[in-house]
């Protein structure tokens, strides 16, 4: 343990150790309480003698957006956002995924920022669910009546005129009719910008467990520890044919989870939370490729939520999860969510953590990737976790590439 520790609860900050440090800090508070007390006299005096008028009526819905304050501009409070994986085929995809009509989303899981920005929670929802999907209505003024169908029939509805936000927008209409867990921000990504994302960091480290062998995908890997490119990358997640494949979308979404998993670690060994320019950098590395809603598109805004997730251990405080589900009596190669469902989605609207909830096939083996001893410290950079030196419970080395190369088992 540091000499110095920074201890943040929900509602209150204590900071305890240094003696320097509590005075500094008692000052502060001190200033800031007469402060707050003066300027209230003052306000009382005057505020009688101004005359108020509400004109936000009178301006209507158009106006400018509300510049955002480079910090976290959602700050105190949970985040629900759906990140969707598109299976677009045009352009530059087409040669990545092959040529086909349509717009689907291969792709969707619900990312749960606590708001004590100290948990994220990931949760996928199978392609194959069979769900209620609702009316969809697009932007160019057309819609489409839903159906039940299997969950990825939302986004091909909205997107059927090739508007990835018109596809979006019905998942996330589907969603919310679901789970009834409100959505803040949607994003979506493509093929290559989901190449592009792992070129920018320079690959992700893998323990691949066995031999993999898929024409279909252009899937070829030895069992070990290696670093995958963007190309390599984009085969293993899709996979589901092949050698050692079972082709059930449920495994499908133990490696996508595990391989984001290891992306998160090497985001952040890499410190780049801790560096607000390379956030930046990262974002427009894959901008071109990405459609997210204007909030999230924000580049302060988005740089702000990365920046307020610095001290979070990616070991410990990311949790990957499958909505949990069972075999569609109808038909066994689909599936439908399962009456442990609901606890989860009430988990997400209260912000409550969901690893209890968890059983063997919800919780993902992603979980067991990269846990530390929370308790028992590390070093960051040399700024320390809050830039004023000291150091951090989140040990970073642990999540460098190397490390989590080292730490894959014999092959």
């Amino acid at each position: 343990m540091s000499e110095t520790q920074y201890v943040r609860a929900r509602h209150a900050t204590k900071i305890t150790g240094h003696p320097i440090l509590k005075s500094i800090a008692f000052s502060a508070i001190a200033v800031v309480s007469f402060g707050t007390v003066f300027a209230q006299t003052f306000v009382d005096k005057i505020e009688a003698r101004i005359t108020t008028e509400n004109i936000d009526p009178l301006l209507g819905p158009d106006r400018p957006e509300i510049v955002v304050n480079p910090e976290d501009g959602a700050a105190g409070r949970a985040l629900n956002i759906v990140l969707m994986g598109s299976d677009d085929r045009s352009g530059e995809n087409a040669a990545i995924g092959g040529v086909e009509q349509g717009k689907r989303n291969d792709t969707t899981i619900i990312m749960h920022v606590s708001a004590d920005r100290q948990r994220v929670e990931l949760v996928s929802i199978p392609r194959d669910t069979m769900v209620q999907i609702e009316n969809c209505e697009r932007s160019d003024g057309t819609s489409q009546r839903g159906w039940h169908a299997e969950f990825n029939v939302a986004f091909a509805n909205g997107a059927a005129n090739g508007n990835n936000a018109d596809g979006a927008a019905c998942t996330v209409k589907t969603i919310e009719a679901l789970t009834n867990v409100y959505i803040d921000h949607f994003a979506v990504i493509d093929f290559v910008g989901f190449r592009d994302m792992v070129n920018a960091v320079n690959g992700v480290p893998m323990c691949i467990p066995v031999e993999y062998a898929d024409a279909y995908s252009g899937t070829y890997l030895s069992p070990g520890p290696q670093v995958l490119n963007g190309d390599q990358a984009i085969s293993y997640v899709r996979m589901r044919k092949g050698k050692n494949v079972t082709g059930s979308d449920l495994d499908r979404i133990d490696r996508q989870q595990e391989f984001l998993k290891n992306l998160a670690r090497k985001v952040l060994s890499a410190e780049m939370l801790y560096r607000p320019q390379e956030v930046t950098n990262f974002i427009k590395a894959v901008a071109d490729s990405l459609t997210v809603d204007e909030k999230l598109g924000d580049v302060n805004y988005l740089g702000g939520l990365a920046f307020s997730l610095r001290h979070l251990d990616p070991g410990n405080g990311i949790v990957m999860a499958t909505a949990p589900v069972e075999t569609y009596p109808a038909d066994h190669n689909r599936v439908q969510f399962s009456r442990k469902a609901p606890a989860i989605w009430e988990a997400l609207r209260n912000d409550q953590p969901i690893a209890p909830l968890l059983d063997q096939q919800s919780a993902s083996p992603a979980n067991e990737v990269g846990v530390s001893d929370s308790t028992a410290g590390g070093s960051t950079d040399a700024g320390g976790a809050n830039g004023e030196g000291g150091s951090s419970s989140v040990d970073i080395d642990q999540h460098s590439e190397q490390a989590i190369l080292d730490a894959c088992p014999a092959a």
